[in-house]
């Protein structure tokens, strides 16, 4: 079976996309831990960290500043986001794939994220989540768009 991220990569599956260039898709994880999860996927499959080529490898960070700047303008995580790399397996790491999960933060929201945690791949409310994601979507790509 073709990977899920390789798949997107290639057009095979629809996703809510907010940005692309030649090395990374930016796009809203379909099991938020919070609104606006954010992840910034290689175009290239590399499961591990390592095995990205060095030039996009390099590029990760940057693309990652840009991608919290726009979730700032848009509302989310002004004072904190998770950059978050499951390097491998044994790190919780659901999809062979390397990917950077940007989840905006704010006081006190602990004990949501940690329900999110246990209940994430549920599949309760997701017409209202398809709702909800397709209305950040919208937003944050049009932000996003500015900036380029």
């Amino acid at each position: 079976m073709t990977c899920v991220f390789c798949a997107i990569a290639a057009g095979q599956l629809p996703a809510h996309k907010l940005y692309e260039d030649e090395d990374f898709i930016v796009l809203l994880d379909i099991f938020p831990m919070r609104p606006a999860h954010v992840l910034i996927v290689s175009r290239v499959h590399a499961p591990y960290l390592k095995e990205l080529p060095a030039a996009a490898r390099e590029r990760l960070l940057a693309l990652a500043d840009k991608v919290a700047a726009a979730l700032r303008v848009a509302g989310y995580g002004r004072e904190g986001i998770n950059l978050l790399i499951n390097d491998g397996p044994d790190s919780n790491q659901h999809v062979p794939h390397l990917h950077l999960h940007l989840i905006p933060r704010r006081r006190g929201d602990l004990p949501v994220l940690l329900w999110r945690l246990l209940v994430r791949f549920v599949p309760l409310g997701r017409k209202r989540l398809q709702a909800r994601l397709e209305a950040e979507a919208e937003q944050l790509r049009a932000i996003l768009s500015k900036e380029n």
